[in-house]
Order: structure tokens, then sequence, then C-alpha cells
């Protein structure tokens, strides 16, 4: 049952102003975080955090101190609807027009999901949600045309991957340039999903990019606009030797049938054995990860998925391999979720060789929860096992072949990437 808002009497705005769909939005985010978050969350704190994102939103309006009391309720979470309903219509009984109804329930919203302190889980608007589930299954959208990566050791975004012709390309962003704002807003902090969703727009919008090159700002934010783009998910070519090199960018819902395709042609041109490479690879569907670890893989475990309450569930290889040929996987500290559930299985599973450096260790998985409004919840669920039974959730692959990657490096070019070398060195020796 839906609890009932309780603001006092005022002549100017009617309790209608918070609409029955505001209230469900509120109750079914809470529950939803109570009932499916991987670890059980403490009510106080999620109360907190509702309250932290209820002043975070005041501020942004101007408001130099907010009034939000501290909210309280019963440790089995009774009450706690309430409480956060009642500081919403407070708030619009304080601030009246210097405040949206919506984007106080959005703010709560936001705070609750910041209180988990899990940096894969997010709130989207409808807008963001759109952005975001277009860029994972590898759709058109407008764009700029580059691929991010994060830098733990500086702790900044940067352009890994700028696509030839793009409109960053043409603008002029480089390889390895630091990204520090979009549109002037800072990117610190922020999960890559918003970092994407900052990014992507309207085609003809103009979008602004603050810019570190070689540790040196730019002088201007590079003014770049939007196009539509559509990023490669698979780059394919036949190397020196017979070696059939292939790129995956990520994980759209069919990424193995392009996957596959792309090593059908390669064999029909006399490839004799593969480089997988899933360096800068962030992830994407779970189980498009498992149908691309079952092109390499026969019968047998790929992954293995643990909710809070049940018990561990192993997911097999889909039975449909392509005929084995030596095996090379590329890995780095952005190979990541479903890439490392690839690289993973392959190395338990001693197919293949993994070189490069240690990936990144997300070894948790999320649901999307819609909200009433067309928003929705990003939340982890889920601990995943490699299928030899490893949580490397903060600890990441360690390669059979540590490597790392020399600054100005191209990735899949033979003579000026120094882990495809040492894979293809490696393939020729007969060592894999």
């Amino acid at each position: 049952m839906l609890a009932v808002l309780c603001v006092p009497a005022r002549p100017a705005r009617a309790s209608t102003d918070v609409s029955l769909l505001d209230l469900v939005e509120i109750d079914y985010a809470w529950t939803t975080i109570q009932d499916h978050d991987v670890r059980p969350v403490a009510v106080q704190r999620l109360l907190d955090g509702a309250r932290t994102g209820l002043i975070a939103y005041l501020k942004e309006r101007g408001i130099a101190a907010p009034q939000v009391a501290v909210m309280h309720a019963e440790a089995n979470g009774r009450g706690a609807v309430p409480a956060i309903e009642r500081q919403i219509g407070l708030a619009i009984e304080r601030y009246g027009a210097r405040v949206d109804t919506r984007q106080l329930v959005y703010a709560a919203i936001r705070g609750e999901v910041g209180a988990l302190d899990d940096r894969y889980s997010v709130f989207f608007t409808a807008a963001e949600l759109r952005g975001f589930t277009r860029a994972l299954d590898g759709a058109a959208f407008g764009g700029i045309g580059i691929q991010l990566a994060f830098d733990a050791a500086s702790r900044t975004w940067r352009a890994e991957t700028v696509f030839p012709g793009a409109p960053a390309a043409l603008a002029g962003v480089q390889n390895g340039d630091a990204i520090d704002t979009v549109d002037g807003a800072s990117l610190a902090g922020l999960p890559d999903d918003k970092v994407e969703a900052l990014l992507r727009g309207p085609v003809g919008s103009t979008v602004r990019l603050g810019i570190t090159r070689a540790g040196v700002p730019l002088a201007q934010p590079l003014a770049i606009m939007r196009a539509t783009v559509v990023p490669p998910d698979v780059t394919e070519r036949l190397l020196p030797g017979n070696v059939g090199y292939v790129a995956l960018r990520g994980f759209p819902l069919d990424a193995a049938t392009q996957l596959r395709g792309a090593l059908e042609r390669l064999a029909a041109r006399g490839a004799r054995a593969t480089v997988l490479d899933l360096r800068g690879n962030g992830g994407g569907y779970e189980s498009a990860a498992v149908h691309v670890a079952s092109l390499f893989l026969p019968d047998g475990p790929v992954v293995a998925n643990q909710s809070r309450r049940g018990p561990r569930v192993v997911t097999p290889a889909d039975g449909h391999p392509l005929p084995a040929t030596p095996l090379v996987v590329l890995v780095d500290g952005d190979s990541a979720s479903g890439a490392e559930l690839v690289a993973g299985a392959i190395q338990d599973r001693k197919r293949g060789l993994l070189i490069g450096t240690r990936t990144f260790g997300k070894g948790v998985a999320q649901e999307m929860f819609p909200l009433p409004d067309g928003a929705a919840l990003k939340l982890t669920t889920m601990r995943y096992y490699t299928a030899g039974g490893r949580f490397i959730d903060g600890t990441g692959l360690t390669p059979d072949v540590a490597l790392p990657e020399p600054d100005g490096a191209v990735r899949g070019e033979p003579g000026r990437d120094a882990q495809l070398d040492r894979a293809l060195a490696l393939l020729a020796s007969g060592a894999v």
C-alpha cells in the first residue's frame, strides 16, 4: 500500500501537486533497492542518502541553506517512504515555484542510489536511459565518435580511441586526450554511464569538451557538432602468418553473431590462428558475453552468478563452438565485465593465452528496473564467478604473459603494437 503524503495546508498550492505517479515512483524505487541490491542496505543509510539528494537539488536551485530534516524509520523500514514523501512535500511548501516536484522525486532517488556507494548503480531519467540503451546495443546515435577509458592512476577520463572521420576527430580530439569537462560539467567522480550520456545528444547539437593534452589543458574547450555515429563493434583483418585479428569493442546483443561472421570470413581467407583483442572493452550484455565465449569453448561452464538470496547458478557454453584454432586474447586495465567473463573462461578452461595487463576487476552484474514514468534504476544484483570459480571483483584477471602497452602504441598494427607483436611471436613459435 502506498503511503499518503502529509503536508501542511497552504492556500497557494494544493496537495495534488504531488501526483499519484510521484508517490508510486518514490515507493517503487525504495522497494526495488531494498529487495534487489546485492548487499543488504541499512534503512537509515538510504534515508540519509535521500536527504543528501534533496539538499543537493535545492542548492542547485539557488537555495543557500535548504531545510530538509533528518529522517528516521523503524529498523524494518516501516515509515521510511512516508518520511521521504513528507520532506518532498515540505520542500514544495517552503520553496514554491523555485522547485519542480518530479525533480525533487528524482533527487531523493539519486541520493538513495548514491548511498549504495556502488559506481555501477545508477539512476537514469527517461532521456538518459534511451542514450545508454542505444550505446549498449551499438545502434546509431547522435554522438562525437570516441571510445572512453577511465585512467585509475590519474582518476581522469580519456579518449582511448577516436574514430577516424568522426566529429571528435575532425574537431581535433586525439587518442589519449584527457576529457575534464563536458559543457562545463566536471567528469570527476562520474560513472561511465553518466559520462557517455553527457556526450550523446541530438544530431546537429553542439557539445564542448574541456581537454588536457600531454598534461597541459587546452586554452579553450573544443566545440564539436554531434552527428550520427555507428560505432564499429567488430574490427577484423588478416595479419602476416595467416593470423586472424578481431577486436571486439563491446557486447551488444548480437556480438556473437558479428564475431562469428568475422572469424568465418577470416578462416575462409586462410586464418590458422586467432588474436581476440578485448582491450578497452568495458562489457555489455552478459548473455552476449556468454555467447561470445561459447564460440571458443566446448560444453562446460562459462560463468556462475549468485544473488543475495539464491544459490550460485552456473551458465554453460551454448554448444555451438567454432573449429578450435590457437588463440591469444589481448586484455588491459579497461577490459571489464563481459570482457573479463570471456577472458576468464578462456583462461580457466585453458583454451588460450591472455597477454597484456591486469584487467579492470568487475565481478558484479547489474539489472535494469524501469520506473513508472520511463526512468530506471540500474542496480548491482549479482556477483559473478569465472568458469573456474574465481571472484575477480576489485582484483581482475592476471594475464598469462604480462606486458604493458608502451606510449604511442597503435593498437592492431603489427610493429606498432607490442602486445600484438608478442601474440604473433608466440603463435608463430607454436607456444600457443
